[in-house]
C-alpha cells in the first residue's frame, strides 16, 4: 500500500511526526484509517477499506484486515499514545473558564464507556476516556476510574477554570469529593427524592424535605444555599426551575452560587448527546462498527476521537474565515461542525487538485510547528 492520495500523505507525515510513540506502520494506518472515515463518513471496517481504495492498488478485503490489526494489536496503548495530544491542545485552553461534561455512554451491550470534553462551540470534544466491560463486572470502581481520568487531566489544567457537568448519575458525594480533590468547579443534576435542609430568613435550621417539594409545579424555581443530603452531608447551593412543559423540574447542585445561571450553563451538557449522536446513528455508525472486544473499542475510539479533533480544527478555520455558507444554510445552521470541517477539508483537497498545488494542504494539519514546539488553536 505504497500509493498515498496528496491529503494522505500530508495526514501520514503530520501523523508520523506528531505521534512519535507510535511506530511506522502503527502511523501510517492511523493515517488511513482516519482518512477512510472522513472519505466514507463511516467508522465501519469495510466502508472505511472501501474509502481508502483510492488510496491504494492493493483490494478491499486487504485494507479491511490492515485496520483490523491496528485494532487489535496490543502494543498500541491508546492512554500513552494520546498523552502527547493532551500535552499539545490543553495549553490553548490555560487561563481560560472551561466547561467539562462527564458521561458514561454504552456500546451496545459490549462496553460502556466513561467520557470527559471539552464544550467547544456546540459540541463536546474528548478529552480522555476509559472503556469498561458492558456486561460482565468491572475490575474498578466507577470513581477510581474517574479519578484515573482527572489525574490525567491535572496536570495541564492547573491555570484553567475548571467546571465538571454531569447528570444525576454524578450528583453525588463521592463526585463532588473528587471535584474538591481536584480544585474544579461542578455543577450535577440530582435528583428529586433526595433530602436536604434548608435555613430561614431568621437563620434557623428548617427541617429536612425532599428536594423535589422545594420546586413542586411547574414555573416555580429554587434558588438557595442548603445542606444536602442525610449521610455524608455537604452544603452547596441548589438551583431549582420547573419549566412549562417539563415532566418534572431540573434540579442543579454548584459551588458556585445559586441562580438561573447555573441552569443554563448545565443545559450545554446535553451538548454531549449530540455529539454521540454524530459518531454513532447520524454521523459515522460507531455501533455499526461490529467491534465487540473492550481493548478493540478502545483503539477505534483513539482514531475516532482524534478525527472528530481535526474537523473541529477545520470547522473552526472555515467558519474563522467567513467560508461557512458554502457548506450550509445561512438562514439557519443544518450541519454539525464534524461535517462543516469534512466538506471544506474535501473541498480544499479538490481544490488543490485542480490547481496542482499540493504544498498548498498542509494549512489542513491540525498542529503547526515541528516536533517539541508544536501549535494548536481552535477558534471559531
Amino acid at each position: 500500500m505504497n500509493t498515498f492520495t496528496p491529503l494522505c500523505m500530508t495526514l501520514h507525515e503530520h501523523v508520523k511526526d506528531f505521534f512519535q510513540g507510535l511506530h511506522g506502520h502503527q502511523s501510517k494506518t492511523l493515517s488511513m484509517f482516519v482518512m477512510g472515515a472522513i472519505r466514507a463518513e463511516s467508522i465501519v471496517l469495510p466502508k472505511v477499506a472501501e474509502a481508502l481504495l483510492e488510496e491504494s492498488d492493493a483490494k478491499a478485503p486487504s485494507i479491511e484486515r490492515r485496520l483490523q490489526r491496528f485494532l487489535s494489536n496490543e502494543k498500541i496503548e491508546t492512554e500513552e499514545v494520546w498523552k502527547p495530544f493532551l500535552e499539545t491542545v490543553l495549553p490553548f485552553f490555560q487561563n481560560k473558564s472551561l466547561q467539562l461534561v462527564i458521561d458514561l455512554t454504552p456500546y451496545e451491550e459490549h462496553a460502556q464507556v466513561v467520557y470527559i470534553g471539552v464544550i467547544v462551540h456546540s459540541r463536546v470534544l474528548p478529552l480522555s476516556w476509559k472503556v469498561m466491560p458492558g456486561q460482565t463486572k468491572w475490575d474498578q470502581g466507577l470513581w477510581d476510574i474517574i479519578e484515573e481520568l482527572f489525574k490525567r487531566l491535572h496536570p495541564y489544567l492547573k491555570k484553567t477554570d475548571c467546571t465538571v457537568i454531569g447528570d444525576s448519575a454524578f450528583g453525588c458525594f463521592p463526585m463532588v469529593q473528587l471535584c474538591q480533590k481536584y480544585g474544579f468547579h461542578y455543577l450535577f443534576r440530582i435528583c428529586g427524592n433526595h433530602t436536604c435542609e434548608r435555613w430561614s430568613s431568621q437563620g434557623r435550621l428548617l427541617p429536612s424535605c425532599r428536594v423535589s417539594e422545594l420546586v413542586s409545579k411547574p414555573g416555580k424555581v429554587f434558588y438557595r444555599h442548603v445542606r444536602l443530603w442525610q449521610e455524608d452531608q455537604i452544603e452547596t447551593n441548589l438551583s431549582g426551575c420547573w419549566e412549562e412543559g417539563e415532566e418534572e423540574a431540573l434540579l442543579i447542585i454548584s459551588d458556585r452560587s445559586a441562580c438561573r445561571k447555573r441552569i443554563k450553563e448545565y443545559k450545554k451538557r446535553w451538548k454531549v448527546e449530540s455529539t454521540f449522536e454524530d459518531i454513532k446513528s447520524r454521523g459515522w455508525d460507531w455501533e455499526e462498527s461490529h467491534v465487540r472486544r473492550v481493548d478493540r473499542v478502545d483503539r477505534m475510539l483513539l482514531v475516532l476521537f482524534f478525527m472528530l479533533w481535526w474537523l473541529a480544527h477545520l470547522a473552526a478555520s472555515c467558519i474563522h474565515n467567513g467560508k461557512r455558507d458554502r457548506y450550509d444554510r445561512h438562514d439557519r445552521r443544518d450541519k454539525n461542525i464534524f461535517r462543516i470541517g469534512r466538506l471544506y477539508l474535501l473541498d480544499i483537497e479538490r481544490r488543490a487538485r485542480k490547481a496542482g498545488n499540493d504544498g498548498g494542504l498542509k494549512i489542513c494539519q491540525l498542529f503547526q510547528g515541528k516536533p517539541g514546539q508544536w501549535i494548536f488553536s481552535l477558534r471559531f
